[in-house]
């Protein structure tokens, strides 16, 4: 794909993955690793900057999904920050996550590779190899967990939600701030903040209007949460 050497970028908040990432890259003789990064930051002025020891432009970058503390966020944020200015960049993405409504969500946001940081290292390798000769990869156990999400209707996520998340959730949907919520069940804003963001993770809403549009698809707020616990102060 590229007739020369493959110029990569690793970042990753862990300095033990990056270890074994890195000494996994260094055996591979077509790979050139340009740097390391540990979160959005450093990974964002890597790209934008060509130092004078490494002028040439990053063709790929390998990256965690979860790295908090960065000027550009992680997750979700971060790969569609990445996305939008980095074009040409290819991207492979490391992941816990199991959540497949999740890691659908990374998928249809166009990366070219996802792994299981669960998987052996030597995987990484192969993702590379291939993602190079511009084909896209995914890890055999993620491509199962989503091979069987794909014959699930969008309303299973919602049995992924806790009582609360989706209280939290059809309140916010029948037009209620995360205040007026916070004060109707007698808890802190922070902790119906907290759950709001949960429940929407877990459906794989990256905002507001994702959310809407689920529930207009599904109806969330025509589905009663389950008798709920008695509701305790902060």
């Amino acid at each position: 794909m590229y007739g020369r050497k493959l110029h990569l970028v690793i970042a990753d908040d862990h300095p033990i993955v990056l270890m074994g990432v890195r000494a996994i890259l260094q055996n591979l003789p077509d790979v050139s690793l340009i740097g390391t990064a540990s979160n959005s930051t450093e990974l964002f002025e890597m790209l934008d900057a060509r130092p004078a020891d490494h002028p040439e432009q990053v063709d790929m970058v390998l990256t965690d999904y979860a790295m908090p503390g960065g000027a550009f966020g992680d997750g979700m944020e971060m790969l569609a920050r990445l996305k939008s200015r980095f074009p040409d960049v290819t991207l492979i993405v490391l992941t816990v996550l199991t959540n497949p409504a999740l890691l659908s969500k990374i998928v249809q946001l166009g990366v070219h590779g996802l792994l299981n940081k669960g998987s052996d290292l030597n995987e990484i390798p192969v993702a590379i190899k291939r993602v190079a000769a511009g084909y896209k990869y995914l890890s055999q156990s993620l491509a199962a967990t989503l091979e069987a999400q794909s014959t699930r209707p969008d309303v299973d996520k919602i049995a992924l939600l806790s009582k609360k998340e989706l209280e939290v959730l059809r309140m916010f949907l029948g037009g209620m701030s995360v205040q007026a919520i916070a004060d109707h069940v007698r808890r802190s804003s922070k902790t119906i903040s907290n759950q709001k963001r949960m429940g929407m993770m877990k459906l794989a809403c990256a905002n507001d209007a994702e959310l809407f549009q689920l529930n207009s698809q599904v109806g969330l707020t025509n589905i009663a949460p389950p008798e709920s616990e008695p509701q305790k102060r902060d």
